[in-house]
């Protein structure tokens, strides 16, 4: 058979395309010459100035990566809003922080799922606690909490083929950390779930963790060894990691049924109880294991002290105010440092902070840690809960404080710690790295930090923390005033501006600098999907919204229901 027939319609079915080409390249050719001069001069003008623009971002790009004009856009801009509260802007802001979640849930599912954390300026990932998925964990509850079905299903699925009986080779798992994000994660997934396998691998989590107890005294050692199932032999713990796992093993005796863990978490209150304190009811975090006493350290509601004072009033409030022992523990603190810890602004006397002791409650520190700013929510709780009025006027104050660490940086996040100076002209030092207590001669104050209130440390840092949304909350629910939605709404579009990746969030190297892409610090941990983004979401939900009349929130931002009666 002849194929020219055929190669000659292949020939001539291509001339009409080549004849449109032409015809359309000369119509558009003809068109230009038929503009007057003026039409395309703008015209020209026009695509000049496109392509000037597309060029200036190209050169952004490459000499300024992820450099920002004034940071991405805030997903719901500020509104003024006459009521200051009105059911349509709470939930324009709730729909906000919701997509924040969605945001970071997105990255972490695309780049970093199954491993502990996100890097979220790289898009990697890390396993820096044993590779238990942490992140994942930590974050289902918030994702049911924001109704996030299909994405807290996807966490679903993986947590419940993780074998918590192992971690990567020669890693020793910090018992408390686990307790607080993965036991917690668990429990509080599967009480919103009823998913029976949640609760399977909260035990799971509980008995790997359990030889932790296993010391002379029964107070626990700060690290086990998962995949030898022993407890890492150590000769002290800080107050904080002994004394804040106590919520976490009453709910899983309360669920299991299983009082074998409650039990061991108890003996830790009833030790402490009765040590010897320099101060009644203030604690130096450092604890000797094998003779339950307390031996050294500063006393601080911050950093490695702060969550055992908390968890005396969660425990009273859990077990329905029926065990005194943790309504008078929590009292005499609170009393305590009310007397010997809590000072105020030389310059705003509306500034009250909460500074540290010294391990013989005599020599003070007048530095006021981020992590402190959980206090001020601790009070207004326990002011409601034991009708002590004079705590929340403190608990109002100190949450004054916690925002204005935001509210006076330029780029609206807050530092690690704030200082402050006494009437006398003598405080810390900006640049001094190991002495809390080496008290100075400081120079004359700048007008900045008398406008301030206050001066920074050395460490400028902000890493996606929680406490002041935290209290914020809590006060918007015991007082009503909708100031505090305010100071949440602008913390969190200050989020948004700067600590906001393709991926995720990350945490800010120096709250004091507009330099963003030098400033993130390709970190997110967990406790910014747990914690900061819940608090948000639920300081602009209903009151009645996991409400603290029928929740216990842990230290990490689990909701667990009260103990049954």
């Amino acid at each position: 058979m002849s194929l020219e027939p055929t190669l000659r319609s292949e020939l001539s079915d291509e001339r009409p395309l080549l004849n449109g080409e032409r015809s359309l390249k000369s119509r558009i050719k003809a068109k230009w010459y038929r503009l007057d001069r003026v039409s395309r001069v703008v015209f020209s003008l026009f695509a000049l100035t496109i392509g000037g623009i597309i060029v200036a971002r190209v050169m952004i790009e490459i000499f300024d990566p992820l450099d920002l004009w004034n940071g991405p856009r805030v997903t719901i801009p500020p509104r003024v809003d006459d009521g200051n509260d009105t059911a349509h802007t709470d939930k324009e802001r709730r729909t906000a922080v919701r997509s924040a979640m969605r945001h970071a849930w997105e990255g972490y599912h695309q780049y970093a799922f199954g491993h502990d954390e996100l890097l979220p300026v790289s898009n990697k990932s890390n396993d820096k606690w044993g590779g238990w998925g942490v992140t994942l964990i930590d974050a289902l509850d918030t994702l049911y909490i924001m109704e996030l079905y299909d994405e807290f299903d996807q966490g679903v699925t993986h947590a419940v083929n993780v074998d918590f009986a192992k971690a990567k080779k020669g890693y020793t798992t910090p018992f408390f950390e686990m307790i607080i994000r993965s036991l917690a994660g668990l429990l509080t997934a599967y009480e919103m779930s009823l998913d029976r396998r949640l609760l399977d691998k909260a035990e799971q989590v509980g008995n790997v963790l359990l030889p932790a107890f296993n010391t002379s005294t029964g107070i626990p050692y700060p690290r086990v060894d998962v995949n030898a199932g022993q407890a890492v032999p150590a000769s002290r713990v800080c107050l904080a990691e002994a004394g804040t796992v106590q919520l976490e093993y009453w709910k899983l005796s309360e669920l299991t049924g299983n009082p074998v863990y409650h039990n061991a978490a108890q003996r830790v209150v009833d030790i402490l109880d009765e040590t010897a304190k320099p101060y009644p009811g203030l604690y130096p975090i450092w604890i000797d294991i094998e003779s339950g006493n307390l031996t050294s350290g500063q006393i601080t509601f911050g950093g490695q002290g702060d969550s055992w004072y908390e968890y005396m009033l969660k425990q009273y409030i859990f077990s329905h105010k029926k065990n005194d022992q943790y309504r008078r523990m929590y009292v005499e603190s609170i009393d305590s440092m009310k007397e010997k810890m809590v000072k105020r602004s030389v310059f705003d006397p509306q500034m009250y902070y909460v500074g540290d002791l010294d391990s013989t409650a005599k020599r003070f520190s007048p530095k006021f840690q981020h992590l402190t700013c959980f206090v001020p929510g601790m009070l207004a709780l326990g002011s409601k809960v034991l009708d002590r009025p004079d705590d929340l006027e403190l608990a109002k104050n100190l949450t004054y404080t916690c925002f204005q660490m935001y509210n006076q940086t330029v780029t609206g996040l807050g530092p690690e710690y704030v200082l402050f100076r006494d009437d006398q002209n003598k405080g810390l030092s900006k640049t001094n790295h190991d002495d809390d207590f080496a008290v100075v001669s400081l120079d004359k104050a700048p007008d900045s930090e008398k406008a301030d209130g206050f001066y920074l440390g050395y460490d400028k840092s902000y890493i996606l923390r929680p406490e002041t949304v935290e209290s914020l909350m809590i006060l918007y629910r015991i007082t009503g005033d909708k100031v505090y939605k305010e100071w949440g709404w602008q913390i969190f579009l200050a989020l948004e501006k700067w600590t906001k990746t393709n991926s995720a969030y990350s945490a800010y190297r120096d709250v004091t600098s507009t330099k963003r892409s030098s400033m993130l610090m390709d970190s997110m941990e967990s406790f910014f999907l747990a914690e900061t983004l819940k608090y948000l979401y639920l300081l602009f939900s209903p009151a009645d919204y996991y409400s603290l009349d029928e929740y216990v929130f842990n230290t990490e931002a689990h909701p667990f229901k009260l103990l049954r009666h």
